[in-house]
């Protein structure tokens, strides 16, 4: 009894093992607020270089911990251009620039104008060629004018990751699970945690429920990715994606993909009779999305393969 008191006591006072991390993730944050406004003066070409220099200054004995502010910022700035507001040139969204102000509406149609005399092009891990819009370089004009018109972080025109979604990113990113609601966010998560670990030169895959989830968000977050100098690729069943497109895929940075054919494939990989016709790489991390059920639920129905 006088042990729980005591114990309840010191809990008032300092507060719970998980309110103390909370914590120390949100003075985090507060640093990665401090430093959004000087990110968005970076241009798209100079922000995709902040992660080979991120690679750099870590090969040269700098700490991911003291880094992470600065990696965090840079991911959010990015998911925020690339997923969110590079969609006004997306023909399916049927953006109106009229709503944009007067003074940046040409540059809207300069923009739009070379997105669509880009050729589509074919991209590491990608399922259809990448439209010119993917491709253009944006001015920051655009990017600002933007987020005057959408102040609020809603889909599509927006995506700057909320504060309980970075502390999530970090919280993954050190191999721990992460508890979220429904609407707080996962798939934006999910990106943020793989990049922390992209930037220590790490590969990795993203687990989720099933296929149509598997292509989904590798496509929704594939902009991200790809603006930041990395490269994301999605597997599916064995009937459904050719040898040479699966290989394709694990080379990739980022590999999205359900427990049951990751599991698969490793167990048809060692029935090859040599290196070259396996294909999976060696992996560095995991991300796993609704991590009960696939760990606890799942993982009672074993992972059965016959050979020829």
């Amino acid at each position: 009894m006088v042990v729980s008191l005591v114990t309840k006591s010191l809990i008032k006072i300092f507060g719970s093992r998980n309110e103390r991390f909370i914590k120390s993730y949100a003075r985090r944050v507060e640093a990665i607020n401090a430093c959004e406004a000087d990110i968005r003066e970076l241009t798209d070409a100079q922000l995709m270089a902040k992660t080979s220099e991120f690679r750099g200054r870590i090969a040269s004995g700098e700490k991911i911990a003291d880094l992470l502010p600065e990696v965090l910022v840079v991911a959010r700035e990015a998911m925020d251009r690339s997923v969110g507001i590079r969609s006004i040139f997306n023909p399916e969204n049927s953006f109106d620039p009229s709503t944009l102000e007067p003074s940046v509406q040409p540059t809207f149609e300069r923009i739009a104008k070379q997105a669509a005399e880009l050729d589509d092009i074919e991209e590491m891990g990608c399922a259809v060629p990448t439209p010119g819009w993917m491709q253009v370089d944006i001015p920051n004009e655009i990017y600002n004018a933007v987020r005057e018109l959408y102040p609020e972080s809603r889909p599509p025109f927006r995506a700057r990751p909320f504060d309980v979604q970075l502390i999530g990113g970090m919280v993954l990113s050190e191999g721990k699970i992460a508890e979220m609601k429904t609407g707080e966010g996962k798939t934006i998560v999910a990106p943020l945690a793989c990049y922390i670990n992209c930037v220590e030169s790490m590969r990795g895959h993203v687990v989720t429920v099933n296929d149509y989830l598997v292509q989904r968000d590798r496509d929704w977050v594939f902009p991200f990715f790809r603006w930041l100098g990395l490269t994301v690729g999605a597997i599916h069943p064995f009937h459904m994606m050719p040898t040479e497109k699966k290989q394709e895929a694990y080379d990739c940075d980022v590999v999205y993909g359900t427990n049951s054919e990751f599991g698969f494939d490793y167990l048809r990989d060692n029935m090859k009779l040599s290196a070259k016709e396996q294909v999976q790489k060696q992996r560095d991390f995991v991300i796993v999305d609704e991590v009960d059920s696939i760990l606890v639920d799942e993982a009672r129905t074993p992972l059965i393969i016959s050979g020829p």
